[in-house]
């Protein structure tokens, strides 16, 4: 899709866990222990199918909100309330997979849908991210870091939902208005011209 001379990359957003402490964190481990990583990768793009819900535990915190996030990345769950919010207002490059959802006492958690990305996986693009330098403390070690999340536009299908390969889910400016103006919870949204990425990170990725 060619959209390098409209795209407003202030209007993108990264969609993020904050790591909060309070909100529940899930795994597999105890419920589900035949998921390999390669399997919670399928699930996440939509590509495989399961027959029964998958099963999943809480090993730390303590509080229900609309996004819960995993140990097992990339698995993340949705609220019905988000699922529906998507479904009501057409958002395009999303669908689930059924989970059961249990608690840190192996209390039922309901109302839960595994949450998967079917929008478009771009390749990352270094060229237009500035290097800055940085310290996370004073009389620390600097470090640099890049300014800026872009991605070679003709990967993308136009999806509100999409992927940048190796760097997180991508969200249109609609998305984002819809989650803040519902104050979906335990979700950030950070624009794309802002995301910071260490330097360091390249040696570990494959698409340089």
């Amino acid at each position: 899709m060619s959209t390098l001379a409209i795209l407003d990359y202030n209007k993108l957003y990264r969609l993020d866990d904050p790591l909060a402490s309070r909100p529940f964190r899930l795994s597999d481990e105890g419920y589900s222990d035949w998921l390999t990583k390669g399997q919670a990768i399928e699930l996440f793009r939509g590509r495989l199918k399961l027959d029964t819900p998958l099963r999943l535990g809480a090993y730390r915190g303590g509080q229900v909100t609309d996004f819960l996030w995993s140990g097992l990345i990339p698995l993340v769950c949705i609220s019905e309330r988000v699922v529906e919010l998507l479904r009501m207002n057409n958002i395009t490059g999303w669908a689930t997979y059924p989970v059961e959802v249990h608690g840190r006492k192996g209390e039922p958690l309901p109302g839960y849908h595994g949450f998967a990305v079917t929008g478009s996986e771009c390749q990352r693009d270094r060229s237009r991210s500035q290097i800055l330098t940085r310290q996370a403390v004073p009389g620390g070690e600097p470090f640099q870091v890049y300014r800026g999340l872009y991605f070679d536009e003709a990967d993308w299908d136009g999806s509100d939902i999409f992927l940048i390969r190796n760097h997180g889910i991508v969200v249109t400016q609609k998305v984002r208005n819809l989650l803040k103006k519902s104050k979906v919870t335990n979700v950030q949204l950070i624009p794309l011209v802002e995301v910071e990425i260490d330097v360091y990170l390249d040696k570990f990725e494959h698409d340089k």
